[in-house]
């Protein structure tokens, strides 16, 4: 699913807002004072008992976005570690099987942070980086080591080879699959539900009554706006960074006057 940031952030909470006030409007047409005002006791409690479900629901969401945007860092800075182990180990193999590993090493950084990221943004991935990670993972396909430093490090090549796979399918599955449509569905319905309880009460101003309840939208927007920044990890404006990859590069070309890491940063252009 494809995210846009400010946009849908701003889309959300705006049109929570709208919609509670078109709310408590269409609620006083068509619902008589008096009959509303009788209705206050089963109203409040049964906004208390609403309330309180979608309340605990909206927070576990949005603290399994927040879990779901940590592993998004966390398997970025892992499959980042493992090319560079590669691409070290290599340096201890013979003249030929390390030019052709620590080449499609960089080959490969490169294509992540300047071709795969943007596409990350929109739910996509690059091919050709893909298919320069499984030639990395056959790189070695036919040699066999002959000395005891090779036979040593060979094992330790092909298992960072493996992982370096994996977790590139884990961090694609993961651009291309934000919070389930149902989720937004229930999301959605719940918030609409307990607005209405909401303008059920019946006051005798109606800007105060307005007011009350674009405010507990705008609390509501807010919140999900927060599921759409966590939820969806490599697009909108809070987004997992590609720095570990152009660290990475500046490992391969001999460069180490790179600054510290940071976790939180806009997608490379």
């Amino acid at each position: 699913m494809e995210f846009h940031g400010f946009t849908t952030g701003l889309a959300i909470i705006a049109g929570g807002i709208l919609a509670a006030i078109c709310l408590v409007g269409l609620v006083r047409r068509t619902f008589h004072k008096e009959i509303l005002q009788q209705a206050h006791d089963i109203t409040g409690n049964l906004l208390s008992v609403v309330g309180t479900l979608y309340a605990v629901l909206l927070g576990l969401i949005v603290v399994d976005s927040l879990v779901h945007f940590e592993e998004a860092v966390d398997v970025v800075q892992k499959e980042s570690n493992a090319l560079a182990d590669i691409f070290l180990l290599a340096g201890r193999l013979p003249a030929a099987p390390r030019e052709r590993v620590q080449e499609t090493c960089k080959a490969y950084a490169h294509k992540v942070v300047e071709d795969e990221w943007p596409q990350m943004a929109r739910a996509r991935a690059s091919q050709e980086a893909r298919r320069l990670a499984f030639e990395l993972v056959k790189s070695l396909d036919g040699f066999e080591p002959a000395t005891e430093s090779e036979k040593a490090v060979f094992p330790m090549l092909l298992e960072q080879m493996r992982e370096l796979w994996d977790y590139r399918r884990e961090r694609i599955g993961t651009a291309q699959f934000g919070v389930p449509a149902v989720e937004w569905f229930v999301l959605i319905v719940g918030g609409a539900v307990t607005v209405l309880f909401a303008g059920l009460f019946r006051t005798q101003s109606v800007g105060l009554q307005r007011f009350l309840t674009a405010l507990a939208a705008l609390l509501i927007g807010l919140n999900l706006y927060l599921v759409s920044l966590f939820g969806y990890p490599f697009a909108g404006e809070l987004t997992v960074s590609s720095r570990p990859f152009q660290v990475d590069i500046m490992i391969f070309e001999g460069r180490h006057d790179g600054g510290p890491l940071q976790e939180h940063e806009s997608p490379a252009p």
